[in-house]
């Protein structure tokens, strides 16, 4: 059965497929209720040296350790046991630290700019998870360069460019459930047209009789049994009825009288 086949049966069953796409279309509605629009936060911090003696200006500074310290924090960032802490301090929301504009392979970019992005059921929430993930970055580049002995003037700080807060509306997960339930559902609606088609029309269509099933007739009388020769019995030939010639006899009289007439 190919498309066009498919469109015939659609067409000729129309009132079974216009039943099965108002289906459909009540489950995309309550998928849509269901399925709680999401909240998503974008933080960009950039890594710039202390502002010292040297460096009047930070933002006019690029040099290659910037790049390397940005690499490294979303590194830690994005490994699983720190993915694990989130959730110990409140962090419900999907999580996700890149470098350079959403480039998630820091091996393959040279970029300053480390991009948090939250994403939660709530605003509060969706704010709360990225300023946590900030504030994790912001300790992991200090106790490194502590670790380290790095003088003050030498040192490497976060300076935001986008500061987490400003949660903006997302249906992102809204549109990937309808999305599925309308795919799925079309599929399976389709299915079942097709298959009532074929149910209905083999139900319409005259049964023919097989040959276990033929009644056999012999002398006027249905032999029923299955696989036995059926009794043959005599035929009565019907009785030889002759012609016969019945004279009736003549009175005496009657004769004497045609005589005198004559």
């Amino acid at each position: 059965m190919d498309a066009l086949d498919i469109l015939r049966v659609l067409r000729r069953r129309w009132k079974i497929t216009a039943l099965v796409g108002a289906v459909l279309v009540v489950l995309v509605g309550a998928v849509l209720f269901l399925v709680p629009q999401q909240y998503k936060v974008t933080a960009i911090a950039l890594v710039t040296p202390t502002n010292n003696s040297d460096v009047q200006n930070p933002y006019t500074v690029a040099q290659q350790a910037q790049s390397q310290m940005a690499a490294l924090l979303v590194t830690v960032l994005t490994s699983p046991a720190v993915t694990d802490g989130y959730a110990s301090q409140g962090v419900n929301g999907t999580i996700e630290v890149t470098n350079a504009n959403g480039v998630t392979d820091t091996s393959q970019t040279d970029s300053p700019f480390v991009t948090i992005t939250v994403t939660d059921k709530s605003p509060d929430g969706a704010v709360r998870g990225a300023q946590v993930v900030r504030q994790r970055a912001i300790d992991e580049l200090k106790n490194r360069q502590d670790a380290a002995k790095v003088t003050d003037a030498q040192r490497l700080v976060l300076t935001d460019v986008l500061p987490a807060a400003d949660p903006t509306t997302t249906h992102a997960s809204q549109l990937r459930a309808v999305g599925l339930v309308a795919a799925l559902g079309l599929v399976l609606g389709v299915l079942g047209v097709v298959v009532t088609d074929r149910v209905l029309t083999a139900r319409g269509a005259p049964a023919t009789p097989t040959p276990a099933a033929a009644v056999e007739k012999v002398n006027g009388v249905a032999d029923r049994r299955q696989g036995v020769l059926p009794e043959l019995r005599p035929v009565a030939s019907p009785k030889d009825e002759s012609p016969t010639i019945k004279f009736s006899p003549v009175r005496s009289e009657e004769k004497q009288g045609r005589g005198s007439r004559r």
